[in-house]
């Protein structure tokens, strides 16, 4: 999804490029942002995600949820945090459309 200079996804009101649609069409939009988030994040947490999407805890981990059950990321537990991390199955859904995937280690 698109994102302001600090990385969060920009505001509603702007129509959103073509390769973000068609992500958001498949995933849906939320779901769209979630895999986005994880990708430029390298992995977030599910606070970190409440906080980047301004959404409730419960909607992060239903749509976290549904990205695990499609294998498109991987969640581990850490004490009391929960974080988030893409699989490669996500990292080549987002670079097929065009978009970040998880950064490249030479």
């Amino acid at each position: 999804m698109p994102t302001t200079d600090s990385g969060r996804p920009a505001g509603s009101g702007r129509r959103l490029p073509a390769r973000h649609r068609a992500l958001a069409a498949l995933l849906g939009t939320t779901r769209a942002q979630v895999l986005l988030l994880i990708a430029v994040h390298t992995q977030a947490t599910t606070s970190d995600l409440v906080e980047e999407l301004a959404v409730s805890a419960a909607t992060v981990s239903h749509h976290t949820s549904v990205l695990r059950h499609s294998a498109l990321i991987t969640t581990r537990r850490e004490g009391g945090s929960v974080h988030h991390g893409l699989t490669p199955l996500g990292d080549g859904l987002l670079r097929a459309h065009g978009l970040p995937g998880a950064p490249r280690h030479p």
